[in-house]
Formats: C-alpha cells, structure tokens, sequence
C-alpha cells in the first residue's frame, strides 16, 4: 500500500521505517523540506522516499505524526481530501521533555479536532496510547502480540488501519468511535498508557 507520513520525528520515522520493513511504500514529509529529509531517508532504507508535503497528501492512507501544535499548520482548509484514510497519530502535549503540558480541550477531544480539520477524509485514531518505543518493543514471550487500539466512525476505513496495525506484528483492537474511542485514548483516558498483550494476536476485534 502507498501511505504518506505527515513529520518526521520519532514517531514518523519509526512507522515508515516499519511500515517499509512490512512491504508498504512510504512517502515522508515535514515542514522543512526535502533537503532535511536526505539523512533521514538514508538512514531509513529502502522503500522510503522523502517528498513535499503535497506528495505524502497524494497516497490513499496519510499518518498524522506532527506535533499537536503544529495541528493547524498542516491541516490546512485548502486540502481536498476526496475519502482518504487519515491516521491521527497526534497527542496533545504542547510541550514536551522535561516539562510535559498538555492541552486542555476542556468538552473537546484531539481526535474530534482532527476530523473537523479535515472534513473530507476518513479520520482513524490509532498509533498514540503508547511510547512508539514501548509499542515495538519485543513482547515478554515470543508469541504474545502487544495490543493496539484503533478507534473511527467509518468501518471500511478503521479495517484498513487494522490491517496496517497486524503488518507491524501487532494486535488492532477496535474499540468504537472517534467520539467515544478516541476519547478513550486520549491522553487522560482510560486507555491511554495501557499496555496489553495476546496470546498470537493474529485475529482483529
């Protein structure tokens, strides 16, 4: 599949390199540009090419990897999103190490804030409960898979992601709506931080 990562920052940069190692073509782009990207795009391997923000919007599924300040900046108005899937990676830190603030959206939630931003496409919460170095980091017993969860209101786009997630050796949990799932998984809920595992893990729910 052809997915275009918005940031390349750590988490960027660990689900491209992933997402590669698993057979997908990835497009990467940040704010800075292609000659920013050259190192990264070396370093990253085969399967990985940098390009304008422009190029990674033209794949059928884009992830969301940019700061959550930078929100606005890069969901733009002007972006026809035509159904694409959107996987909003994002958390609501404002700041982060050694002084972590977050953002208070008070009756709102970051996920709901994505998908008003971009109205157009298929918006998926997935990829945020976990440190992205916890969340590929080897499980306890070799054939446990860790659990992801994976929340959105349009079913044939949230089986996408799913499918995404079991290439990257991890067990995608569906757990609802962007309203009430994502909620879940937003920093504060419930879900956020929680690390679980499965026996195989090669069956979606």
């Amino acid at each position: 599949m052809d997915i275009g990562i918005l940031g390349a920052a750590t988490v960027g940069q660990t689900l491209a390199r992933r997402l590669a190692d698993a057979g997908h073509d990835i497009v990467i782009a940040n704010s800075r540009g292609l000659e920013s990207l050259r190192d990264v795009v070396m370093q990253l391997g085969s399967g990985i090419a940098a390009g304008h923000i422009a190029d990674a919007l033209k794949n059928p599924v884009v992830i969301l990897a940019v700061p959550w300040t930078r929100l606005r900046d890069v969901l733009t108005p002007d972006i026809d999103w035509g159904g694409r899937v959107l996987i909003d990676a994002t958390n609501i830190f404002t700041s982060y190490a050694p002084d972590f603030e977050v953002d208070d959206l008070r009756d709102d939630s970051g996920s709901e804030i994505v998908a008003r931003l971009a109205p157009s496409a298929r918006v998926v919460k997935a990829f945020n409960t976990l440190p992205i170095a916890k969340m590929f980091a080897p499980p306890p017993a070799g054939q446990l898979r860790r659990v992801l969860f994976v929340a959105g209101d349009d079913a044939d786009a949230v089986a996408i992601v799913q499918h995404l997630v079991s290439d990257l050796h991890l067990h995608p949990v569906r757990i609802g709506s962007l309203v009430t799932g994502g909620r879940l998984m937003e920093l504060g809920g419930s879900l956020s931080s929680l690390e679980l595992f499965v026996d195989g893990g090669t069956q979606q729910t």
